[in-house]
């Protein structure tokens, strides 16, 4: 994941007009770099329970600040780091605020390069001279100038071809890995109807089978009306709220199986990698993302519930360490990193020549 950005950071630092005088470094592409990675402002980095998006930023920073270079992490207050950390001084979720805390603060630090991570790439309309990278973490089209994707087929679709992409990736070594089983399935994810929980409800009513629902709640109406009643009514049914650390590591490696019955262009869909770490297999509609992260395991995917319930009744599935070593192999940061690295040079050698 690393080595990759480095180069597309490198690319763009010649690219930007100079509005705000602010010192660049670097002067080839094997110095060490100064970089400001920019969270967006809803969550801490790391986030103590929900929060992919912050996951994400955490890992790159890590192995950024590991590899000897020097890097600034803008975020939410309680944000915890290896990197120099610059909390924000406003409570998110606001971009706009972002904008205006990021141009009155970087002339004092000087940097080499911008990471922008909030959902709007709200630095790419920013006046400033520094050259700036945006990670799309959702699957809308985005003005940004040097847009990464998190899948092909939003690179395809939102970006028009415009741009790169790139897979999420974690650390499986944080992810506690287990071959014993319980006898219930688990739904991860907040809790709105594009994330398909309505349909992972059909699932345990008709199957009979243990569901336990866990994920952050901002949508009461909806909760009250289309789930609770439905949680109420089914003993074998619960809602445990939004859970992190080891409560949510125990969740995802007991699990017999994971729904991620998705109904939107998923961007990327980080928790079905996180699950197949802990060695649980993955039942999701194939929108977005999924038959990319899924690529391996095709028999996953599902194309309605009735085939969904079908494949939970069978439990036909591969044993929990070939899940572990399928993400070892292809959604590690390791792998992010020789990704990001091939891409970045490309962009490199095409801006040089």
């Amino acid at each position: 994941m690393v080595d990759g950005y480095l180069e597309v950071y490198e690319k763009v630092i010649s690219e930007q007009p100079a509005h705000i005088s602010i010192p660049s470094i670097v002067k080839s592409r094997k110095d060490t770099l100064k970089i400001i990675q920019v969270a967006p402002d809803a969550f801490p980095v790391p986030p103590k329970d929900y929060g992919g998006i912050e996951r994400v930023i955490y890992d790159l920073t890590e192995e950024l600040v590991k590899r000897g270079h020097e890097v600034f992490l803008f975020g939410a207050e309680g944000s915890v780091s290896s990197a120099k950390i610059i909390p924000y001084t406003h409570k998110g979720p606001d971009s706009e605020k972002i904008a205006e805390f990021i141009k009155r603060t970087i002339p004092s630090i000087g940097a080499d390069i911008i990471h922008d991570h909030t959902h709007a790439s709200v630095l790419s309309r920013c006046d400033l001279s520094l050259p700036i990278i945006s990670t799309i973490h959702d699957s809308r089209k985005n003005s940004a100038k040097n847009p990464i994707y998190l899948c092909q087929k939003a690179l395809r679709i939102a970006g028009l071809n415009q741009g790169y992409y790139v897979y999420n990736g974690i650390n499986p070594g944080d992810y506690e890995f287990s071959e014993s089983k319980e006898d219930y399935l688990i739904f991860l994810g907040i809790l709105y109807s594009h994330k398909g929980i309505n349909y992972a409800l059909d699932v345990a009513e008709r199957t009979g089978m243990r569901l336990i629902i866990a994920g952050p709640l901002y949508d009461i109406e909806y909760y009250k009306k289309a789930i609770e009643p439905r949680i109420k009514a089914n003993a074998n049914i619960s809602y445990v709220g939004s859970v992190g650390g080891k409560e949510r590591q125990k969740l995802l490696k007991h699990a017999k199986c994971m729904l991620f019955p998705t109904v939107w262009e998923e961007p990327f869909g980080l928790v079905m990698v996180e699950a197949m770490a802990c060695g649980t297999p993955v039942l999701a509609f194939g929108n977005g993302a999924v038959p990319e992260v899924l690529k391996g395991f095709p028999e996953f995917i599902c194309s309605n519930v009735d085939e969904m319930i079908q494949k939970v009744q069978n439990m036909e599935f591969p044993k929990a360490k070939v899940l572990r070593t399928y993400v070892e192999n292809n959604f590690s940061a390791a792998k992010m990193a020789d990704n990001y690295l091939d891409i970045y040079r490309k962009v490199i050698e095409e801006d040089r020549s």
